[in-house]
């Protein structure tokens, strides 16, 4: 029976890891930095994990508004990416914009 780990989290190329961590005081040991799925796969491969669902951490600062949802679908389509590249790695969990972005469902959903 395969180990899946349902709590594993991704960092985009564009998210300073390092400073957003250090923000909220939280430090990511330096060897899974700068991440990138291959850093993933060495340690789920160490630990004996088959499958990671990825999943982009809780912000907890940012502004509602039409960048937030792009930031948002720019990190779905990078994680989209990734388990097309390791389909037998890795799933994932979409990102939601802010749940208070209420003019956000006003815009296209293929914008």
């Amino acid at each position: 029976m395969p180990l899946i780990d349902v709590h594993h989290h991704f960092f985009p190329p564009t998210l300073n890891k390092a400073k957003s961590g250090a923000d909220v005081g939280f430090k990511t040991p330096e060897e899974n930095l700068p991440w990138a799925p291959e850093v993933s796969i060495r340690s789920m491969d160490a630990s004996g994990v088959d499958i990671a669902i990825l999943s982009f951490p809780a912000i907890s600062s940012g502004t509602v508004g039409a960048e937030n949802r792009r930031l948002t679908r720019d990190r779905n389509h990078y994680v989209a990416e990734i388990c097309r590249k390791y389909p037998k790695r890795f799933g994932f969990f979409a990102s939601v914009p802010f749940l208070d972005d209420t003019e956000g469902e006003h815009e296209s959903k293929f914008a």
